[in-house]
C-alpha cells in the first residue's frame, strides 16, 4: 500500500474553502501548505468535508480501491444529507490510473496503513453484518493487498468508529497509540489485548477524549493528536487551544524528527467530530 509518508499531494473537499465558520482555519491551514511547499487540490460535489472516509483507498501510484460509501452513523433523517455520493465527485487535479469498486461498506477512516500492514476498528463487521467476519477479513486483505489485517475495539465516545483516531503508524514496524487512560477497565483491557496482540512496537500518544456532546448531540474530536495529516515529511499537526497541546506537539516533534511538524489550530474542526486526517486525502502522484 501507499504510506502517508510516500504521498506528495492533498486534497481537501471544496467545501472547506467555501464554508463561513472555516474560513480563518482554512486561511492558516492554507498559508501552511504554501509555505511547506505541499501541492492541493479540491474535491467537488462533496456533502461534508471528511474526503478521508468517502475517497479511494490507493493501493500503488495507480491503482485506487473506492469501497461503498454509506456509513450507519450517517443513516438518519438528520445526516443522510450530508452522505456523499462516490459516483459524482470531481478531482480539480484529476489522477491517472484505475479505480476498482468494492462492494464492503468501509470508510476510509478505519483505514490505518503501513505497507503491507492495515489497522481497523471492529465497526468494520457491524456495517457488514450480512457477511461472515472471515469472509470480510479475507475480501478486505485481498482488495487492499495486504498480508496482515488487525483488528481492534472502536472507541467508546467516537460515534464513526474509526481507527485514525486511535493509532498511527510511525513506520511499517511501530504504532502510535491513544493512551486511553481515562476509559473503562474492561474496554483498556480489549483494547490493550488487541495492541499487544499486533506484535508492532507500541508508542503511546497524548490523548484525552471530550465526554460531553456538543450542541448536535455528538461527541466533538478534542484533543485527537493521533489524527495529524501526513504528507511526505511534512505533519499537519492539530492543536485545539487546550492545556494538553504544547506536550503534544513536543512529543509529536520527537518522534517524527525527521519531519516538518507543522501546528495548525483545529479546534473548529474538531468540535464537528473530525480532525486534520479525516478532512484530507493524500495521495502518490
Amino acid at each position: 500500500m501507499i504510506n502517508d509518508r510516500d504521498t506528495n499531494f492533498v486534497y481537501f473537499s471544496s467545501l472547506i474553502k467555501e464554508r463561513p465558520a472555516l474560513k480563518s482555519f482554512w486561511l492558516y491551514l492554507e498559508k501552511q501548505l504554501h509555505r511547506a511547499g505541499i501541492d492541493y487540490g479540491f474535491i467537488e460535489n462533496t456533502n461534508d468535508i471528511w474526503c478521508r472516509d468517502y475517497m479511494p483507498v490507493q493501493i500503488s501510484p495507480k491503482a485506487f480501491v473506492q469501497f461503498k460509501y454509506y456509513p450507519s452513523y450517517c443513516n438518519t433523517v438528520k445526516y443522510r444529507p450530508s452522505i456523499t455520493d462516490t459516483a459524482q465527485v470531481q478531482l480539480s487535479n484529476p489522477l491517472p490510473g484505475t479505480t476498482v469498486q468494492h462492494p464492503l461498506l468501509l470508510d476510509g477512516g478505519n483505514v490505518v496503513r503501513s505497507g503491507n500492514t492495515v489497522v481497523m476498528t471492529d465497526r468494520v463487521f457491524k456495517e457488514n453484518k450480512t457477511i461472515a467476519k472471515e469472509d470480510v477479513i479475507a475480501q478486505l486483505k485481498q482488495a487492499l493487498q495486504v498480508e496482515k489485517l488487525y483488528l481492534i475495539p472502536s472507541q467508546p465516545y467516537d460515534f464513526t468508529g474509526h481507527s485514525d483516531g486511535m493509532v498511527r503508524f510511525v513506520d511499517d514496524h511501530t504504532l502510535l497509540v491513544a493512551d486511553y487512560r481515562g476509559e473503562l477497565d474492561y474496554w483498556k483491557t480489549r483494547y490493550r489485548n488487541a495492541l499487544q496482540k499486533t506484535g508492532l512496537r507500541l508508542i503511546e500518544f497524548p490523548a484525552a477524549p471530550v465526554k460531553e456532546k456538543n450542541k448536535n448531540g455528538d461527541y466533538p474530536a478534542t484533543r485527537c493528536y493521533i489524527n495529524f495529516a501526513w504528507i511526505g515529511d511534512v505533519i499537519l499537526f492539530p492543536q485545539f487551544d487546550m492545556p494538553e497541546d504544547e506536550e503534544a506537539l513536543k512529543e509529536a516533534k520527537r518522534i517524527f524528527n525527521g519531519c516538518q511538524v507543522i501546528p495548525v489550530p483545529s479546534a473548529v474542526l474538531a468540535e464537528d467530530g473530525g480532525v486534520l486526517n479525516c478532512a484530507t486525502w493524500n495521495v502518490k502522484t
